[in-house]
């Protein structure tokens, strides 16, 4: 299969929407245990359900995947996950007149989910070729939703890995991906500027940085203007130009008082917005003082 960048079909027939999700019971019932962290209800389920055909076979062991990946048992995850792959493509390309392609999309989402335990045991090489692997299945088989979750794990592998330009590149493909979503569209653009924002920033592409925070800032408040998150865009825009004007302090005093001027306003904006938010917000709360301070001290000695 050939990897690209455009967000479009290699196939000729419409992609799926949504998410894979399972047709046995007890998986269906695991699958919603884990998303609602009641991990006890999980383990009963999961252990419920049989290991024939193979591909229930294959969602017990991703759903076991996933359960130890959140308990963070990341080499046990990796086995799972490993063992869940190979069951959906077995399972997916039994009958090569007719592919499965919920099967291949759990194949893809078991090696999505395998990249991220390599990535948390900080086997960076591995776990950017499991990403690989999942975004060619995904790029055949899967839903725009499923694509862009894969190209944002592509861009923090090299983001963690320090190819910044390569994870610039993966945060457009993303972001192409995002506007073809079905889930939550608005809130998967705004991540995706948002990490374009940070890739930028390391490029030392300060503008561009500031436009792309911006513009995740538009996209969150899009999503919910009242969440955490629409908060919160005002402190990343802010970081960005705070970045932006470290850059030109030495050589443009004026234009560094208009950026860092700009960057207190949205800081005193995420300072009266984010403390209702109390324990989810903490760590935000003392960035934005941080940084505010260090503002105001820069400012200070233009």
């Amino acid at each position: 299969m050939t990897v690209s960048t455009s967000p479009a079909s290699q196939s000729s027939t419409a992609p799926p929407t949504g998410w894979v999700q399972p047709t046995h019971e007890r998986a269906l019932l695991a699958l919603k245990a884990i998303n609602e962290s009641r991990w006890s209800d999980a383990d009963k389920h999961v252990a419920a359900i049989p290991e024939s055909p193979l591909y229930d076979y294959a969602w017990k062991v991703y759903l076991a995947g996933r359960l130890a990946a959140e308990r963070h048992d990341f080499p046990a995850a990796e086995a799972r996950f490993l063992e869940a792959a190979s069951a959906a493509l077995v399972s997916g390309l039994a009958d090569e007149k007719n592919v499965s392609t919920d099967a291949m999309r759990l194949g893809a989402a078991a090696m999505e989910k395998l990249g991220c335990a390599y990535r948390r045991q900080e086997r960076l090489d591995d776990a950017h070729h499991s990403h690989r692997a999942a975004y060619c299945l995904r790029q055949e088989h899967g839903s725009f939703d499923e694509r862009w979750e894969t190209a944002m794990s592509l861009a923090v592998d090299c983001t963690v890995a320090r190819r910044h330009d390569e994870a610039q590149r993966w945060c457009r493909v993303a972001i192409g991906l995002a506007a073809a979503a079905s889930d939550q569209p608005a809130a998967k653009q705004a991540q995706a500027w948002s990490r374009l924002s940070a890739a930028l920033t390391a490029l030392g592409r300060h503008e561009e940085a500031v436009a792309a925070a911006r513009t995740a800032r538009d996209f969150w408040r899009m999503h919910d203007i009242a969440a955490v998150t629409a908060a919160r865009a005002d402190l990343e825009v802010a970081q960005a130009l705070m970045k932006f004007g470290e850059s030109v302090y030495e050589r443009d005093a004026t234009a560094a008082r208009t950026i860092l001027s700009e960057a207190l306003e949205c800081l005193t904006t995420a300072a009266e917005e984010l403390p209702p938010f109390g324990p989810e917000a903490a760590d935000d709360v003392r960035r934005s003082a941080e940084l505010t301070d260090f503002a105001r001290r820069l400012l200070d000695s233009l």
